[in-house]
C-alpha cells in the first residue's frame, strides 16, 4: 500500500501541474461545466495505476519518451524499498486517520429543521450565505435575514444554485475528493487540487443554473454574488461537506464567467480519459515489468557460501540479507549488507559467494535482494 501511495504521488504531481497551471486556458477553451467534469481523470489515473500488471497491455515500442519518468519512478521504488519500515507505515496511517477525523468532526449535526419535500431546512445566523450539506440526508442552511437582504428573484437564483449542488451529486463528490486527500495527506499538490476542484465546482454550478437564463437574469445573478460578498459576515469555509454561496475567494472568477454560456461537452472527457489511460499504462508498464523482473530474477550461476570455521566450531547459525546490482553482462556488483544475524560473522562469506553469481543480462539493474542462510547440517 505504501509503495502504491508513493508511486501515485508522481502521478498526482504530473496531473496537478497540468491541471493547475493550465486552468485558465482549459476554462476558456471548454467552459466551466466541461472543465469540472475533467476532474474525473484523477481518480481514473489512480485506479488504472493500481490494476494488476497482467491486466495492462504490453508495450514493445521505444521507451525513450518515458525514460525520465520511468527512472524517477524506479528511484522512488528503490528509496521506499530501502527505507520502508513499520514506523513509516504507522506515520502514514495516523496522518490519514487524522484527516478523516477532521471530516467526521465537521459532519453536519442534527438541528431543529423543517422540510421542503425531501430537503431539510435549518435556520442559521443572520449575515451568512445559504449552504447545503449532507450526503444521504441533505440539509439546506438559510440565514435568518435572507428575505430582508435579497429580493424574490435573487433568492430564487441562490436556492437554485444550492439545489443544483444536491441534484448533481456534488456533496458526495466532495467527500470522495476529501478521501483522496486523506490518503495523500502529506502531499501539498493533493490539497491544492482539492481547493481548485471545489472552486471549479462553483463555476460549473453557476453555469448550470444560468444555462437557459436571459441577459437580465445573468445580470441579477451577478448582482446577487456581489451583494452576498459585501454583506456576508463570515467567509465561506472550504468544508468537506458544504461550500457557502458567495465566498470571496472565487467571486471575481465567477462574475467573469457569467457571460459564458458554453454547454457541457462529453468528448473532451472521453478523449482525455483514453489519453490518460494510455499515458499511465505506457509509464507504469516498464516500471512494473522491471519490478516483476527483479522478483523473478534467478541466478544462472550460483555459488554456495563457505561456512566460517570459527562459527561452525561454536555451532553458530545465521542469515545475511544483501542488496546488489546486476551489470549488463550479468555480473553482480555494488553488494550491500542490509541485515545480518548475528552481526558481522557471516558477512564476508556471504559477499564473497554472491560476487561469483551470474544472472541473465535482461535482469540488469539496481535493487535486487537476496537472503543467504547459514545453517549447520543436523545429525
Amino acid at each position: 500500500m505504501i509503495d502504491w501511495v508513493l508511486n501515485c504521488s508522481l502521478i498526482l504531481i504530473c496531473f496537478g501541474a497540468v491541471r493547475l497551471v493550465c486552468h485558465r486556458w482549459l476554462l476558456r477553451t471548454f467552459g466551466a461545466r466541461t472543465l469540472y467534469s475533467l476532474w474525473a481523470l484523477l481518480p481514473l489515473a489512480l485506479i488504472v495505476s493500481a490494476l494488476p500488471q497482467q491486466w495492462w497491455p504490453q508495450w514493445h515500442g521505444s521507451r525513450a519518451v518515458w525514460q525520465v519518468l520511468v527512472q524517477v519512478q524506479q528511484q522512488v521504488t528503490a528509496v521506499v524499498a530501502a527505507s520502508y519500515s513499520m514506523t513509516f507505515y504507522w506515520i502514514w496511517l495516523l496522518g490519514m486517520a487524522a484527516a478523516l477525523t477532521v471530516l467526521l468532526l465537521q459532519w453536519p449535526r442534527e438541528q431543529r429543521y423543517w422540510r421542503i419535500g425531501k430537503l431539510r431546512v435549518v435556520r442559521t445566523n443572520a449575515g451568512a450565505g445559504p449552504a447545503i450539506a449532507g450526503l444521504l440526508r441533505p440539509i439546506l442552511y438559510l440565514p435568518r435575514d435572507l428575505a430582508q437582504r435579497f429580493n424574490t428573484q435573487q433568492r430564487r437564483l441562490m436556492l437554485a444554485h444550492e439545489k443544483q449542488h444536491w441534484q448533481r451529486g456534488d456533496l458526495l463528490a466532495n467527500a470522495f475528493a476529501y478521501g483522496i486527500c486523506a490518503i495523500f495527506w502529506f502531499h501539498p499538490v493533493a490539497w491544492l487540487c482539492y481547493r481548485r476542484f471545489r472552486y471549479d465546482q462553483e463555476l460549473a454550478c453557476d453555469a448550470q443554473v444560468l444555462a437557459r437564463a436571459s441577459v437580465t437574469e445573468r445580470a441579477q445573478y451577478g448582482q446577487t454574488l456581489v451583494q452576498v460578498a459585501a454583506t456576508a459576515i463570515t467567509e465561506g469555509a472550504l468544508s468537506p461537506h458544504h461550500y457557502r454561496y458567495g465566498a470571496n475567494t472565487t467571486m471575481k472568477e465567477r462574475i467573469l464567467q457569467l457571460q459564458s454560456a458554453r454547454p457541457l461537452r462529453y468528448w473532451p472527457l472521453l478523449v482525455l480519459s483514453l489519453l490518460t489511460m494510455t499515458f499511465i499504462t505506457a509509464w507504469q508498464s516498464p516500471v512494473m515489468a522491471a519490478a516483476q523482473a527483479k522478483e523473478d530474477a534467478r541466478p544462472i550461476v550460483r555459488v554456495n557460501p563457505s561456512y566460517p570455521v570459527a562459527a561452525a566450531q561454536q555451532g553458530i547459525e545465521g542469515q545475511v540479507v544483501m542488496r546488489f546490482s546486476v551489470t549488463t553482462d550479468g555480473k553482480v556488483a555494488n553488494i550491500e549488507i542490509l541485515n545480518a544475524k548475528p552481526a558481522g560473522i557471516f558477512n564476508e562469506a556471504a559477499k564473497t559467494a554472491l560476487s561469483k553469481w551470474r544472472y541473465d543480462p535482461r535482469f540488469a539493474g539496481d535493487g535486487h535482494q537476496v537472503a543467504l542462510a547459514f545453517q549447520l547440517a543436523s545429525d
